[in-house]
């Protein structure tokens, strides 16, 4: 998985930015002036996920394909706890738990995790939960979602 921002990301949104790619130890790129296709056509992985703003606040997460097609689009708030710390586990895609249709959804979109990862998801329709080693990084409020079948 690739990470990225909004054109000109706020602090708030490039400090999600880098808490995302650090829990799932994946890449984070600055955009800058690139275009979509710009950062497609450099990306070596199957997913690019793209974090929104809204007045200077992470407001979204946007998952596209290796092709560009959106595949999931996630309005949230942030809860920032605990500045996350380095993983035993590094290297293996956090579990995804939960049984609602977003947990579905990211279970389809994301790397099938390690069954050693010391780092879960803990997803419900209007909560993510972010833990690494026992505690609570951050969490999503999510506010709602959509797929390309919406």
């Amino acid at each position: 998985m690739l990470i990225s921002s909004s054109r000109s990301p706020s602090p708030p949104t490039r400090t999600l930015c880098k808490y995302l790619a650090s829990f799932f130890h994946c890449e984070y790129v600055t955009r800058g002036k690139s275009g979509l296709e710009d950062i497609l056509y450099g990306m070596d992985t199957e997913t690019l996920l793209i974090v929104g703003q809204y007045h200077g606040n992470p407001a979204s997460l946007t998952f596209f394909d290796s092709e560009g097609q959106q595949q999931l689009s996630i309005w949230m708030n942030v809860a920032f706890h605990d500045k996350p710390k380095k993983s035993s586990s590094k290297g293996s895609m956090p579990a995804i738990k939960g049984n609602g249709k977003l947990a579905g959804l990211l279970a389809d979109l994301l790397p099938e995790s390690d069954n050693n990862s010391t780092c879960s998801i803990q997803v419900d329709d209007d909560l993510m939960s972010f833990y690494c080693n026992g505690n609570n990084l951050f969490n999503l409020k999510v506010k709602g979602f959509k797929t390309t079948d919406d």
